[in-house]
């Protein structure tokens, strides 16, 4: 069998823009991971909490789990297991919706209040330090945020 060249149109992996965002990515999901676990949430537990409770306060009142997965751009069933997560740690209540029979709208007990807002001091303070590394955090935010919007236009 005649050997296949390895097809990459980059010499090496550390020039692959996509392999080097999916090595950052991991390496902020465990720094995240690592500071969240002193509260005993997962940073998708983290992020759900936080898409919760953000949003019930821009709302006035609970929220639906579709309403999370459409604000953070995630799978209605990793919200939907992330979800059965919060509730058994008794940092969120659900109920069925007065509006969608078939939604449920959620709402952060104050253990899930007090636990977010933890959360977001450890997390804010985390990413602050893994972003300085960037050495210029409002461009590689706006970097990111093209990226992010670029994708929303395309879908939207």
């Amino acid at each position: 069998m005649k050997k296949q060249p390895f097809a990459s149109r980059f010499p090496s992996a550390a020039e692959s823009p996509g392999f080097l965002l999916w090595k950052a990515a991991n390496l902020h999901q465990r720094l995240q991971r690592q500071a969240l676990g002193a509260l005993g949430i997962s940073p998708t537990q983290f992020s759900l909490l936080a898409s919760f409770f953000f949003l019930s306060q821009r709302k006035g009142g609970p929220v639906s789990q579709a309403e999370v997965a459409d604000h953070a751009s995630l799978d209605k069933m990793l919200v939907s297991d992330g979800t059965r997560a919060l509730l058994s740690k008794k940092l969120v209540v659900r109920h069925p919706s007065a509006s969608d029979g078939r939604a449920y709208d959620v709402e952060l007990t104050a253990k899930g209040v007090t636990t977010c807002n933890r959360a977001l001091q450890v997390v804010e303070a985390t990413d602050a330090a893994f972003f300085a590394r960037s050495g210029d955090v409002p461009t590689f935010r706006a970097l990111i945020a093209r990226l992010v919007e670029a994708d929303a236009q395309h879908e939207g």
